[in-house]
């Protein structure tokens, strides 16, 4: 498996961003973190490669990634301000960011946004938590507690290999 890093979580969640602000949806920090682990998950198991170097950990409310989780803690359980963390405001702009992602990620993106975007928060924390990949990582800590355990590929491979 390539580790080339092919984008980064943040503008993961930027092209999320600017799609829910298109659709007139809202998502908050917490939806974020699931939005994006499920975009890793899905395009590690269609192109068989990571779509972000960065490793994703079993945290108590499910998959997080450190760095988004940094980029986002300020918005606490809050919607996001999309112009605010985004930097686009406006459509000419949106096109231009969109148009530097690559065609194989954004097909991917866009799989997950429809698939994943009519959940709430809680619905996706509760879905990662009766997946494998969540519970192998969370293996023997207790509920609350915080680890730095990386959740594998190998695991996420074998969750979602009929997506």
């Amino acid at each position: 498996m390539e580790n080339k890093v092919l984008i980064s979580p943040s503008a993961v969640a930027k092209y999320f961003l600017v799609k829910a602000r298109e659709d007139g949806e809202l998502i908050s920090p917490l939806k974020m973190q699931k939005l994006v682990y499920y975009a890793y998950a899905w395009f590690l198991v269609k192109k068989n490669e990571r779509l972000f170097k960065e490793g994703i950990q079993a945290w108590p409310n499910g998959p997080v990634i450190p760095s988004l989780y940094q980029e986002l803690k300020k918005y606490g359980s809050n919607p996001i301000n999309s112009e605010e963390f985004t930097g686009i405001d406006s459509q000419v702009n949106s096109d231009k960011f969109i148009a530097t992602i690559p065609e194989e990620i954004l097909s991917v993106l866009d799989e997950v946004y429809s698939k994943y975007m009519v959940f709430t928060p809680f619905e996706l924390v509760m879905l990662t938590h009766s997946e494998k990949p969540w519970n192998e990582a969370r293996k023997g800590l207790l509920a609350s507690q915080h680890t730095t355990k990386v959740i594998g590929d190998k695991d996420i491979l074998e969750q979602y290999k009929t997506v």
